[in-house]
């Protein structure tokens, strides 16, 4: 297990590759798991400028950089996305497809349809609502 603790300048870091993931933050938590070959990312919280956006974008690239280039990102706890945590998804859909791989959403809400089909995005990116089709998309 990797874990962030970010609170008053202070972090602590843990290690167990083999359990993954889980990253803790006020007001986001991020947790993966692999199913296959593709690496689930499930976002708890508000996605947006500062320390959220900054921790999901550095999740990423560790993922990344461990051979983990198909994401499915799991929306359906966020709370709120602004355009910076939109950025960030698409950084990490641009990142993984430079790995040869891909990034996908599973269960965008209502706030963050609308933000996509605003900017467009909602064209580029697969939004799933079910779990398993989602997987068996990659």
């Amino acid at each position: 297990m990797i874990a962030y603790w970010l609170a008053a300048g202070w972090a602590q870091f843990c290690i167990d590759l083999e359990t993954g993931f889980r990253h803790n933050l006020s007001r986001l938590q991020l947790t993966t798991r692999d199913d296959g070959h593709v690496t689930i990312l499930t976002v708890d919280g508000d996605l947006v400028i500062g320390e959220s956006e900054s921790l999901f974008k550095k999740t990423i690239t560790r993922l990344l950089e461990t051979g983990k280039v198909n994401l499915l990102v799991d929306l359906r706890r966020v709370g709120f996305l602004d355009s910076s945590g939109l950025g960030a998804l698409v950084r990490a859909m641009t990142m993984s497809q430079k790995e040869g791989g891909q990034t996908k959403l599973l269960g965008a809400g209502p706030q963050v349809k609308k933000l996509l089909e605003m900017t467009r995005l909602d064209s580029v990116f697969e939004n799933h609502t079910d779990m398993e089709t989602a997987v068996s998309s990659f």
